[in-house]
């Protein structure tokens, strides 16, 4: 199995990942290649990103968790944002070289990845949309995704959230066509609602001046 991945994509996905989850596999991103083409996934179990990398299908499906730890250490490497990284795996054996033609050898992590499919949506409705409540750290996360996927921070960037109510939001970045976000609501679920000091003060009627 190869593939490459640009140090700001490795960067960006790597936010989206679990850190110390005890669900170890949650802790790296798994690389898929299958008849879609390439592409990321990263999730802590809240929040989940996919990202395509490569458009080509491939005939023979098959998969790899790179390590957490190791992806931070390729994106540091390098002073472009878009340097490639280049990834050769064999069995639980990952050899890549960084953009400097360092290899850096290291282990996959062995377990299974969440099925993915099973929590993006295909199809979108507008009907019995609801407000629904996150986590500002994950907003924050997308953010931050955002402008790594872009390679420098630039004011005007936007971040859309389709609220579902309690079911996953649909997280989209708008100069990255080919990143899909999705993000879990938090338990609590309050009403939104416009605080009653903002309601527009009555004013007395002015009573009319006698001749």
């Amino acid at each position: 199995m190869q593939f490459s991945i640009q140090r700001n994509q490795l960067k960006a996905m790597s936010r989206l990942a679990a850190t110390s989850d005890i669900r170890y596999y949650l802790n790296g991103l798994h690389v898929v290649q299958d008849n879609r083409g390439t592409y990321i996934e990263a999730t802590n179990g809240h929040m989940l990103g996919r990202l395509l990398i490569d458009e080509t299908p491939i005939a023979n499906p098959c998969s790899v968790i790179l390590p957490l730890e190791s992806v931070k250490t390729l994106a540091a490497t390098g002073k472009k944002g878009r340097e490639t990284v280049c990834f050769t795996v064999d069995g639980v054996k990952i050899s890549a070289i960084n953009p400097q033609g360092e290899t850096m050898i290291f282990q996959a992590i062995e377990g299974k990845f969440p099925d993915c499919d099973r929590v993006v949506p295909t199809v979108t409705s507008d009907s019995g949309l609801e407000p629904s409540t996150y986590n500002p750290e994950y907003i924050a996360a997308f953010y931050d995704c955002a402008n790594d996927l872009r390679g420098t921070k630039t004011k005007g960037i936007s971040v859309q959230i389709k609220q579902r109510g309690n079911d996953s939001g649909i997280v989209n970045i708008d100069s990255e066509p080919l990143f899909v976000g999705i993000i879990m609501p938090m338990r609590e679920h309050n009403t939104v609602n416009i605080p009653t000091w903002c309601s527009r003060p009555k004013v007395a009627a002015t009573e009319p001046v006698a001749a």
